[in-house]
């Protein structure tokens, strides 16, 4: 759910001490045929939704296995299952061609991807287990309704009420085609495209009007008049299950009616099928009680309830020892950031919260270092270099605390870079400079927001410094199309020619 936030935004609640302050393989195309044989109760949206629906489950596997065996994701430990529900979240499937006789439905697909670019996205997306299991639950319940679907059609070719039947089989074919659609919400909204997003869910309600999720995810990205009708249309569909009743209690979070919200949470609790259902209701009431209560206790005793349930799950002690920390029990949170770690070695935020409790209260930089490292190699973002920067000075290591500083300065500066803010980047490149002068790359950097942003006189004067540092940088430069605002200017000619 959205209301909880990224596991990033709980390290204010962890380190006290530390604070910032500051090869690609190319594109594959993957195609897949498929003949859906329409029975007589078939029309030719239902073949297409069906044909649609098994032409999509056969690229993405065809892509899962290809992911399996030449990218990273190899490293991920994943289950096939598990690569095929987080590729369905990023990638789109395109129809090439189609065919409809009244009898056949004939139907050509591809799915064309960047694999390496696929496998970094993955990467992102199974350390977010908000997502993760919002997807898990959309592909499950995708199945459920294929099954579904399959049942009916034979119902319907003996069944002796044939109407009910039929508005049965048309009711599940739209629900299919709904989340068909949702998939799709979720992969625009994955890469920033919120107004295709709110289309998508858009259109799953109106496939299927009573779609919880559907209106839970458009009122995300909505603006705040239509959120706030999304939310309250959300709570004039009855729950069915214990994930229905967790949609409804994070909406009367939204709403900012907490008594509500716990009543709803203790409902999906009593409501839930199984144990690992029931492990997940009582985690998210954590979260509850964690992010929005600051009820440390009794996130600590719904988290151990989960873990009771289900004790694979690494989340859950990554968020029980946050809360036994901020409880100031760093003993118990260092035993569940150890186990956090043994469940999900690759997720660098289990390793950046147990340096939190190394360097405070244990007071032990130099093992905290080493977690650092760790996870800078699983994840190289500015805020783990800062991090590290940090323990450096703690042992007295200036130097190496102002090259980690310098490389989160750095990183900063080039996302800011990439969204346009040339300003805040240049003076994130200023600070980079500052801790480590003499870099040809950090000097080029500049250059390109200096351009970037229109001021030429000072784009050739770091241009110049990166080409003195490193004369590679001039051959750069000429096919950089990053400086194409001053490509033309004289000196920029005569520093690199044209």
């Amino acid at each position: 759910m959205r209301s909880i936030p990224a596991r990033i935004l709980l390290y204010s609640l962890l380190l006290f001490l530390f604070v910032p302050h500051v090869s690609f393989a190319g594109t594959r195309t993957f195609i897949k045929e498929y003949t859906y044989r329409a029975s007589e109760d078939d029309s030719r949206n239902s073949s297409r939704v069906i044909a649609l629906r098994e032409v999509k489950r056969l690229l993405l596997e065809e892509l899962g296995t290809y992911l399996e065996s030449d990218t990273e994701v190899k490293n991920f430990q994943l289950t096939r299952d598990q690569i095929t529900t987080l590729t369905a979240g990023i990638v789109q499937t395109e129809i090439v061609d189609e065919k409809w006789d009244g009898h056949v439905y004939w139907l050509k697909a591809k799915i064309a991807a960047d694999p390496d670019k696929v496998a970094q996205s993955i990467d992102a997306l199974r350390r977010d287990r908000d997502k993760t299991k919002e997807l898990e639950t959309i592909r499950r319940k995708s199945d459920e309704l294929l099954r579904e679907v399959e049942t009916l059609r034979k119902e319907l070719a003996s069944a002796k009420n044939g109407e009910t039947q039929k508005t049965a089989y048309d009711q599940s074919i739209r629900k299919l085609s709904a989340r068909e659609w949702l998939e799709r919400g979720f992969a625009a909204k994955d890469r920033g495209a919120f107004k295709e997003a709110i289309e998508a869910y858009s259109r799953a309600i109106e496939l299927d009007p009573d779609s919880i999720e559907a209106y839970y995810a458009r009122a995300l990205i909505g603006d705040e008049n239509h959120s706030m009708q999304d939310f309250y249309k959300l709570l004039t569909i009855e729950p069915k299950d214990s994930k229905s009743y967790l949609y409804r209690a994070w909406t009367y979070k939204e709403l900012k009616k907490g008594d509500l919200a716990l009543d709803a949470f203790g409902k999906a609790i009593h409501s839930a099928s199984g144990t690992r259902e029931r492990a997940e209701a009582y985690y998210d009431r954590g979260k509850y009680y964690y992010a929005d209560r600051r009820d440390f206790s009794l996130a600590v005793r719904d988290y151990t309830d989960a873990i009771r349930l289900n004790p694979k799950e690494a989340n859950y002690f990554f968020y029980r020892g946050s809360s036994y920390s901020n409880l100031g029990r760093s003993d118990l949170a260092y035993a569940d950031f150890n186990k956090a770690i043994e469940l999900d070695p690759r997720d660098s935020t289990n390793y950046v919260a147990r340096a939190s409790v190394l360097i405070n209260p244990m007071n032990k930089p130099e093992l905290a270092i080493a977690d650092y490292d760790k996870a800078i190699e699983l994840e190289p973002v500015a805020f783990n270099y800062m991090q590290r920067a940090s323990a450096y000075l703690l042992l007295g290591k200036k130097n190496l605390s102002d090259m980690d500083r310098s490389k989160a300065s750095e990183l900063y500066a080039d996302d800011f870079s990439r969204r346009g803010d040339y300003d805040f980047a240049i003076g994130k490149y200023d600070d980079a400079i500052e801790l480590k002068p003499g870099n040809s790359t950090l000097h080029y950097k500049r250059a390109l927001a200096h351009a970037g942003r229109g001021d030429s006189k000072k784009a050739i004067i770091d241009l110049r410094e990166a080409v003195g540092l490193d004369s590679s940088n001039k051959v750069k430069a000429q096919k950089d199309p990053q400086f194409k605002s001053i490509k033309n200017h004289p000196d920029f000619i005569k520093l690199v020619g044209k």
